[in-house]
C-alpha cells in the first residue's frame, strides 16, 4: 500500500489532477483491454490444440508452474489462459479504481462552488484521496 500527500492551490486545480488521473488510467485500461483480446485468441488457440491431441490418444500433461509466496504469486512459463486471468484481475482493479475516482470527483465537484480561497492537502492511499483537508487562504 502506497501513500502519498499532495497539495493544490485550489479545488479546481485538484479536480484536474483527478481528471488526469482517471484519463490515464483509462488509457491503460484500453491497452490491457487490447492484450485481453490477444490472450482470449490464443487460449481459443491451445484448446482446440489440445483437443486435437487427446483425440490422437496424447495424455494432457499438467505442469505445476505456480508458485504461492506470502504475497505474490510467481509464473513461471505461464500458459495463456494463466495470463488470461492475470490481465483480467488486472483490468478489474483498473476499472474499480476508475469508478471510484469518478465518484469522488462529482462528490468535490461540490467544494468548487465554495466562493472563499482554500487550499487543499489531499492524502493518498494506492492512489486513491483518502482525506482532503481544507484550508482557508
Amino acid at each position: 500500500m502506497s501513500s502519498m500527500v499532495k497539495e493544490f492551490s485550489n479545488v479546481g486545480e485538484f479536480m484536474k489532477y483527478i481528471d488526469d488521473s482517471i484519463a490515464e488510467l483509462r488509457r491503460r485500461l484500453g491497452e490491457m483491454l487490447k492484450k485481453i483480446e490477444e490472450l482470449r485468441v490464443r487460449v481459443e488457440q491451445e484448446k482446440k490444440l489440445r483437443g486435437i491431441l487427446s483425440k490422437l490418444g496424447l495424455p494432457e500433461t499438467v505442469s505445476q508452474n505456480e508458485i504461492t509466496l506470502r504475497n505474490i504469486k510467481v509464473v513461471v512459463n505461464p500458459v495463456p489462459a494463466q495470463e488470461l486471468t492475470a490481465y483480467e484481475a488486472a483490468v478489474e482493479s483498473l476499472n474499480n479504481k476508475i469508478m471510484l475516482l469518478t465518484a469522488i470527483r462529482k462528490e468535490v465537484e461540490i467544494l468548487g462552488n465554495i466562493d472563499v480561497e482554500i487550499k487543499l492537502t489531499v492524502i493518498y492511499s494506492d492512489d486513491i484521496p483518502k482525506i482532503v483537508l481544507l484550508r482557508f487562504v
